[in-house]
C-alpha cells in the first residue's frame, strides 16, 4: 500500500494516551470501588475477628500490603542483600516483637 498524506507519521499519533483507561475499564473500576467502600464495616469486622489468630491476621495484612506498599528492590551496584526488617511489629503494650528469628 503506497504512503499517502494520511499515513502515520512519527510523532503525530492521535491515539489514546499511554495509561489512559477505556470507558468500560473506568466504569468497572468505579463499580468495584463503590462495592468495596460499601463493605468497609464488614472488612473491618473480619480483620478484628482475625486478630484472635495472629498468624492468619499477619498473613491477611501482608497480602493487602502488596497493594499499597511498593516492593523493596536491591539498589546497590554490587548485588548485596538488603538488610534490616521490612516491618516492625508491636504488641498491645507497645513492646517491639522480634521478627528476625
Amino acid at each position: 500500500m503506497p504512503k499517502t498524506r494520511t499515513s502515520f507519521q512519527k510523532g503525530t499519533a492521535k491515539g489514546k494516551p499511554k495509561g489512559a483507561l477505556n470507558k468500560t475499564t473506568k466504569q468497572a473500576r468505579e463499580l468495584l470501588q463503590t462495592i468495596l467502600y460499601g463493605q468497609m464495616d464488614n472488612i473491618a469486622a473480619a480483620f478484628e475477628s482475625l486478630k484472635e489468630e495472629p498468624a492468619k491476621y499477619l498473613d491477611a495484612c501482608s497480602k493487602l500490603f502488596t497493594y499499597v506498599l511498593p516492593k523493596r528492590t536491591d539498589v546497590t551496584s554490587d548485588d548485596e542483600a538488603i538488610g534490616g526488617p521490612l516491618f516492625i511489629f508491636q504488641d498491645a503494650s507497645g513492646k517491639t516483637i522480634d521478627t528476625e528469628e
